[in-house]
Formats: C-alpha cells, sequence, structure tokens
C-alpha cells in the first residue's frame, strides 16, 4: 500500500513557490501557534504570521521564510497563500541582518514621518530571514 502524502502549493502575487509538491509533513507559522500538517489532517483555514515553515519529504527537510497570508487545508492538499514567502537558499544572511539593524535604528529614531505598524513589520521580517539564514548554515542547505 503507497503511503499517503500531502500536496503542497505555495503562491505568493509574484510567483508560484511550489505546485502540488508531494511532502510527508508541513508546518506553518499561523497566528494561534505553529501548525503541523501530516496526511489525513482535518480541514481547515489559517491567517499566517511572519515566521518559518517547513515541509518534510522523506529524510529531506526544506524550509521558508513567509511573510504574512493565508492557508488552507483539504484533502491532504495544503495551499499557502503568502504576501512573500522566500526558500532558506534564496536568503542572504546578510542582507537579512543589515534590513534588521535598519529596522531596529528607524524604530529607536521614531521619526514624525515613521509608520509605526510598518516599522514593526520590516522587523519581524528581517527575524524571520535570519532564522531561516541561521538555520540554513547549521544544517549546510
Amino acid at each position: 500500500m503507497e503511503k499517503k502524502r500531502l500536496l503542497l502549493t505555495i503562491v505568493t502575487p509574484e510567483k508560484t513557490v511550489l505546485s502540488e509538491k508531494p511532502v510527508d509533513a508541513v508546518t506553518i507559522p499561523a497566528f494561534g501557534g505553529e501548525m503541523g500538517v501530516l496526511p489525513g489532517h482535518a480541514s481547515f483555514a489559517a491567517q499566517l504570521k511572519e515566521g518559518v515553515m517547513h515541509y518534510r519529504d522523506g529524510h529531506h527537510r526544506e524550509i521558508f521564510a513567509v511573510l504574512s497570508g493565508f492557508a488552507e487545508v483539504h484533502h491532504d492538499k495544503v495551499l499557502v497563500l503568502a504576501e512573500a514567502a522566500e526558500l532558506s537558499k534564496e536568503v542572504n544572511e546578510e542582507r537579512a541582518r543589515q534590513a534588521y539593524q535598519k529596522a531596529k535604528e528607524s524604530l529607536a529614531i521614531r521619526g514624525a514621518d515613521l509608520d509605526l505598524d510598518e516599522a514593526n513589520a520590516a522587523l519581524r521580517r528581517a527575524a524571520v530571514r535570519m532564522k531561516v539564514a541561521e538555520f540554513k548554515r547549521k544544517h549546510k542547505q
């Protein structure tokens, strides 16, 4: 008997990152907390927050930086509609570190024209990219 698998699709406004990729498990960064999805999971929809998403395919594990959006799980299909999604190999650690520092400095200065929500979002996005870059470095991806 063939092992049940999930079909993972990740779409951003710019591109389709993955299209019906067979995987064994998916972990998504939902607002209620990190959610693990295995084949046979009950159907649900969840709002995503900036965070680390990963899937497992046998012994291979792939990690992404996901920047908000929605996820839907239905009949062993996982659809992620994200503002942005970057594979670990696409994340540049130095650029992520610079973006994080710049966002922290913007928040520290708090000029009259600073959009506080946007500055906090930029800080969270940079922090997620740094986590993904650290994972990549530790696991030599």
